[in-house]
């Protein structure tokens, strides 16, 4: 058995006895030997000395993934220092058999070794030093609490983050030297959105993107450990941004990714200029991955429509109703006194149906604590769905609400997203060209491009380039007030605007 697949096995063992909902409540995802081996393959490793970090490091997989390629590497550094982070006590047994191995792996090539293992949450335990010259990291996934120890201890960093991996990235490049490499198996949500918008301003001031690895199929990473989200590999060195960057592909993490590159499943590469991954002009910093069949589209479709959203006179807010804040005051069924209540499931095959028998409240009471929360029923709104289904055919599904239900008010959940002018509705016209566009394969692929989660965030849909509205109003007034199909949308988008 070789040495990653050693520290597999111990990594395997020591979580036997946990259930697959415990890991995940811990954001415990052992990474498999293919997909360590690929990692470490995007380091170099011919400094005088390398000093490697593997914060989180489990039974050590990513540590005998680098201690395996320093020892096959034509030119080998001088030494090489394993420092392994560690919370987890049946983890870190692991790594006291690990560790060991590979220092003796290293030093049957003559590499001088030394290794450490620290009983350490690596956030809020600080230890470890800096200078590092490598990092390998697969961090935990998972949200951390507000009032949390790790939550005041990135804040006491100058970091603002909500997520786990996120503190792992920040903190770890902060320890790299000058020149120093990171290589990273990480959500793809930090990409964009609102909420990571601080991390991506401090990460890539701190770091430079070389490489990008994405995978066609969104469990191709962890098949056994429940993860739903997109993930991918990232390769970035502290310091000057390059000029290029390189985006690959494949269908799979198998063995074959690291031994056939180019002709993998799946296998596509890309060399992209740095601003077409990260614009400099851009303020919310969105990392945009181009998917292997539609490189350049998004650069093509703002090129060809100018307009942004308030060029509509329109904006796109998440819905102000939190159902669970306001209890006291939904009702199931409508009523005297209440105003329709809008939720996704309202929205089929990209028609209304309301009152609709579910569990979910249709109706909410109109008093001074909920006006902040309703909006004018006149006109008509564009909604969207905040969560699409994992694999779902479009990533946007939006719907018009034409303001034909009773009463002078309306509630929208906050699972909506909705395109409204000023809390009011707008033309029909117009509402139904836009719900058109949004529907199209177009955007559909270039919003994957800089959106590889399953939430729609309602500063992803600002971000979008849009048609002017005496174009959306034209395409609006060919639909008839009907659903069209997929087909039908995409030629009547074809025909008026030419993409």
């Amino acid at each position: 058995m070789n040495l990653v697949e050693t520290a597999d096995f111990y990594g395997e063992l020591a979580l036997a006895g946990v259930d697959a909902g415990q890991r995940a409540a811990w954001g415990q995802y052992l990474t498999p030997p293919p997909l360590a081996r690929f990692l470490a393959s995007l380091l170099t490793c011919q400094s005088d000395a390398v000093r490697a970090l593997d914060p989180g490091a489990g039974a050590g997989v990513l540590t005998a993934a680098l201690a395996e390629r320093v020892c096959a590497a034509p030119v080998k550094p001088a030494g090489l220092s394993l420092v392994c982070p560690e919370i987890s006590p049946a983890l870190r047994e692991g790594l006291r058999h690990t560790l060991p191995a590979a220092q003796a792996l290293l030093e049957s090539a003559a590499i001088p070794a030394a290794s450490s293992i620290l009983a350490d949450d690596f956030i809020a335990g600080g230890k470890g030093g800096d200078g590092f010259t490598h990092i390998l990291m697969n961090p935990p996934y998972r949200k951390i609490r507000a009032d949390s120890e790790q939550r005041r201890a990135l804040r006491r960093a100058g970091l603002e983050t909500s997520n786990l991996y996120a503190g792992f990235m920040f903190l770890a490049a902060q320890r790299l030297r000058p020149g120093g490499e990171m290589a990273a198996i990480v959500p793809r949500s930090f990409c964009n959105g609102p909420y990571f918008k601080p991390f991506r301003q401090q990460f890539f001031g701190l770091m430079g993107l070389r490489r990008i690895h994405l995978f066609n199929r969104r469990n191709a990473l962890f098949s056994n450990g429940g993860v739903l989200q997109e993930n991918i590999i990232l390769h970035a060195v502290k310091g000057a941004k390059p000029e290029r960057v390189k985006v690959t592909a494949s269908d799979d993490a198998g063995p074959e990714l690291l031994a056939r590159q180019g002709s993998a499943p799946g296998w596509t590469e890309q060399i992209l200029p740095y601003a077409a991954i990260i614009h400099p002009e851009d303020p919310e910093l969105f990392v945009h991955i181009p998917s292997p069949d539609g490189a350049g589209e998004m650069a093509a479709l703002k090129a060809r429509l100018p307009a942004a959203l308030p060029d509509l006179g329109l904006t796109v807010s998440t819905g102000p109703v939190v159902d669970f804040r306001c209890r006291d005051y939904l009702a199931a069924q409508p009523a005297a006194g209440t105003a329709p209540l809008l939720y996704p499931a309202h929205f089929a095959a990209g028609g209304l149906e309301w009152p609709r028998i579910m569990k979910k409240p249709n109706a909410i009471q109109v008093t001074p604590a909920t006006r902040r929360w309703l909006w004018d029923n006149r006109g008509c709104f564009v909604t969207t769905r905040r969560f699409s289904a994992k694999e779902e055919r479009r990533r946007i599904v939006a719907a018009v609400y034409a303001g034909n239900l009773p009463g002078a008010l309306v509630g929208f959940e906050n699972h909506l997203n909705v395109f409204h002018s000023g809390q009011q509705g707008f033309a029909p016209e117009l509402a139904a060209g836009l719900s058109v566009y949004l529907n199209s394969s177009v955007v559909d692929r270039c919003f994957r491009q800089f959106n590889g989660h399953t939430q729609v965030n309602a500063a992803d849909l600002r971000a979008l380039p849009y048609p002017e509205p005496e174009a959306l109003t034209r395409i609006g007034q060919q639909t008839g007030g009907g659903i069209l199909s997929q087909q039908e949308t995409d030629a009547l988008l074809a025909r008026e605007l030419g993409i």
